[in-house]
């Protein structure tokens, strides 16, 4: 099985190309940047040349993959834009969590916490295990502030955590549990993490149509939320 996966979440574009029997990597080729230029003008670039050098063709691709979400909402939105157009002929698709990818990409047992700069001191997180090699989640994906988060830590002895907001959690957690941070190359998103999670979905039948597949919003935008700020001050403003 054939998959083709791509991650344009945050500040790292990352595309793979992955062949799978069942859920076992057999074999693959990945491209990552991360860099000034933007994912419009680096993704498909990185598409044709992980295919070239894999030998393949996008008509042999057997699943269309994408990091959906949460993230950057134009990155979430160029994601699955370019999934939705790459996947013909009915060719299925999968639709992955961006925190589910990055835990993905932490190898050994032990909690992992992803962690995604959400702005506003707020964090997109999920909290998953691995056990015996076996990745399993504990939380749904969710915003969560730092203080909401070290309370929930408290109750583990260690935590390895990744993503775009490791720097920031870092700086600014004073608590007790002994934090581990892996290397940038772990640390940041990567669309093989992508195909594989997909592959696990694919197994469990939760593969989907190009129609369905849709981005994963945890909030609104920023550029939203500052808009409803402005009208409630307005309206309180007019009120006082």
């Amino acid at each position: 099985m054939l998959i083709l996966a791509i991650d344009t979440t945050a500040l790292t574009a990352s595309v793979a190309v992955a062949d799978f029997d069942g859920e076992t990597l057999k074999s693959h080729s990945v491209f990552s940047v991360k860099n000034a230029l933007t994912h419009s003008e680096t993704l498909f670039p990185m598409i044709d040349s992980a295919l070239k050098i894999y030998g393949k063709s996008i008509n042999k691709i057997d699943l269309f993959a994408v990091s959906a979400g949460p993230g950057s909402f134009t990155g979430v939105r160029i994601g699955v834009a370019a999934i939705k157009g790459l996947s013909f002929e009915g060719k299925p698709c999968a639709a992955v969590s961006t925190l589910e990818a990055l835990a993905e990409n932490i190898g050994g047992d032990g909690l992992i916490c992803p962690l995604m700069d959400a702005r506003r001191n707020v964090f997109y997180n999920a909290l998953f295990v691995r056990e015996n090699g076996e990745l399993r989640r504990l939380t749904p994906d969710r915003p969560i502030s730092l203080e909401e988060l070290k309370e929930e830590l408290s109750a583990f002895e260690s935590v390895k955590i990744c993503g775009d907001g490791t720097e920031l959690f870092i700086n600014n957690y004073d608590g007790e549990v002994k934090v581990t941070a892996p290397s940038p190359a772990e640390r940041d998103q990567n669309a093989l993490s992508v195909a594989k999670c997909a592959a696990k979905a694919l197994a469990k039948g939760e593969a989907i149509t190009a129609s369905e597949l849709k981005p994963i919003y945890l909030r609104k935008a920023q550029a939203e939320r500052e808009r409803e700020e402005r009208l409630a001050k307005t309206a309180h403003d007019k009120n006082n």
